[in-house]
């Protein structure tokens, strides 16, 4: 079983795999010790409503004893079984989601989307003038998964302002030491495909790491400063928060900026696509690069979903796979499931997003 507050994109993949049905629920954690009966009365609800949907009681009692146990917590649980196992469960801190409980052919992993890109992959960088400490968090993490201690080739970091000599040394040390911190950062972040720098620490020190950050970096990745040093002031905790909040702005940044090109790609010739035929089409045809769907909990329409990757129509007979089943989904899980099995990105938009794509669901393709 995955249990974890990261999941890759090859996770949810593999798990598409995975014949179904499936059920999705996402379960609200955050209770006082003293409200745990409700939270408790809150399960059973959510139970019964997969019970009547057709979920069979082995999953449902693997969820229970998955579920059960994590009260109370922070944010909110997603949890998916299938045929009495739970392969998947993700803890999501500080994440509010109404409680959700959807059994179908295929998951619902539409707010699991949302949560992740409220966190994008970014590397924490904690300078001064002798090195850094780095830590990663990939895509959905709020803990660090690596951390790598930097320290530079130069020890004479002290400068004497009466003596211009030593001063000039020790601006010298600072700048060597911090070339070998850039080279570190960048190599990093190449690493785990993150496109976030978060920055802590000594100004003089950050001033320097700036002039030698690779060109690659400057030009792709987004640079915020952060507060607090290497050393062990109580500043963690001011710090983290502080981290959380650039992350969530760097998420809302990015989905802008999705919304920004569909608007510009509308145009005669553009590569933007939007309403259900015209996306599944794309995502039948391997064409869309981006899918931008609508997380809307109320949403009952459906869409047609094949063995392949591509199989997804929003009309049965237009399906003539070669071998496998035919199953009729919700249309936001048969487009997220093609789009992540044809390498395309999902981003997952709240149902009061100005400029959404018409009919809630559209995307930029790969070309025109």
């Amino acid at each position: 079983m995955i249990s974890s507050t990261k999941i890759d994109t090859d996770v949810l993949r593999e798990f598409h795999r995975t014949p179904g049905p499936v059920d999705s629920v996402y379960f609200n954690l955050e209770t006082l010790p003293q409200q745990e009966e409700n939270a408790t009365l809150r399960w059973h609800k959510l139970t019964d409503r997969l019970a009547r949907q057709g979920a069979d009681a082995a999953s449902l009692t693997a969820l229970t004893d998955r579920v059960l146990p994590a009260l109370p917590g922070s944010g909110a649980l997603a949890a998916f079984a299938v045929r009495g196992d739970v392969p998947l469960v993700v803890e999501m801190p500080d994440f509010h989601h109404e409680d959700m409980a959807v059994h179908g052919p295929l998951p619902h992993l539409l707010p699991l989307l949302e949560w992740q890109q409220e966190h994008p992959a970014h590397v924490l960088a904690i300078v001064d003038r002798i090195g850094a400490d780095l830590e990663v968090y990939p895509t959905g993490a709020t803990k660090a998964t690596a951390r790598r201690t930097v320290t530079g080739p130069d020890d004479e970091i002290r400068g004497n302002g009466a003596q211009l000599r030593f001063q000039h040394r020790a601006e010298d040390s600072w700048d060597h030491n911090a070339a070998e911190v850039a080279d570190a950062i960048g190599e990093t972040l190449s690493q785990h495909s993150a496109r976030l720098l978060l920055l802590a620490g000594d100004v003089r020190a950050r001033q320097f790491l700036m002039k030698h950050l690779p060109e690659w970096v400057r030009r792709e990745v987004t640079i915020r400063s952060v507060s607090g040093s290497r050393s062990h002031d109580g500043a963690v905790q001011e710090r983290m928060a502080q981290v959380e909040a650039e992350t969530r702005r760097a998420g809302q940044e990015e989905t802008a900026a999705l919304l920004r090109l569909l608007a510009e790609e509308r145009s005669p010739g553009g590569r933007a696509v939007e309403g259900v035929h015209a996306t599944l089409d794309a995502l039948a045809r391997g064409r869309l690069r981006t899918l931008a769907v609508t997380d809307d909990p109320q949403d009952r329409r459906t869409a047609w979903s094949g063995p392949a990757p591509t199989d997804v129509s929003d009309r049965r007979g237009v399906l003539q796979p070669n071998g496998g089943a035919v199953v009729r989904g919700r249309l936001a899980d048969v487009a997220v499931r093609a789009a992540l099995l044809t390498g395309a990105e999902v981003r997952a938009l709240p149902t009061d997003t100005p400029h959404a794509p018409k009919q809630g669901i559209g995307g930029v393709c790969r070309f025109a």
